[in-house]
């Protein structure tokens, strides 16, 4: 009786299969156009920053317009497109550091455990972050950072 030892391999993609491309690295880009001051400009960035960007205008209710006018009154050297990236990074960042909190209070979980923890008043919507990351921006640019 012999043994034999079955070793897994990965595809070879040079025997001729193609792997499947990563959505985030297939380069395809996308353009708008944007009224910034009184010129109209147009903005290229890859699908998924637009769907970002989509996603967070939406949440803050600003226009795309808007936000570029934004960009372009706190940015100094880098590009819209890069600014844009950069914002949208800190925005996204920013929310998931509001929605994490940082430390666990005792007191709280005993009284969440004993249901007697009520609910703080509901804000009327979202927190806005957008500010925020347009100011973190700001300050990072203006650090050469």
């Amino acid at each position: 009786m012999t043994n034999r030892h079955i070793v897994a391999r990965a595809p070879d993609f040079r025997q001729g299969s193609t792997p499947r491309p990563n959505p985030a690295s297939t380069g395809r880009r996308m353009k708008r156009n944007v009224r910034v001051g009184d010129r109209r400009t147009t903005i290229v960035l890859e699908a998924y920053v637009w769907d970002c960007i989509d996603s967070m205008l939406h949440r803050e209710d600003v226009t795309l317009d808007a936000f570029c006018n934004m960009i372009e009154g706190v940015r100094r050297s880098s590009s819209m497109a890069s600014s844009a990236r950069l914002i949208v990074l800190a925005y996204f960042r920013l929310l998931g550091q509001i929605n994490t909190p940082p430390f666990v209070d005792p007191d709280i979980v005993s009284k969440q455990q004993s249901g007697t923890l009520e609910s703080p008043p509901s804000p009327t919507g979202p927190l806005p972050v957008l500010q925020l990351a347009i100011r973190r921006f700001a300050q990072d640019e203006a650090h050469g950072r």
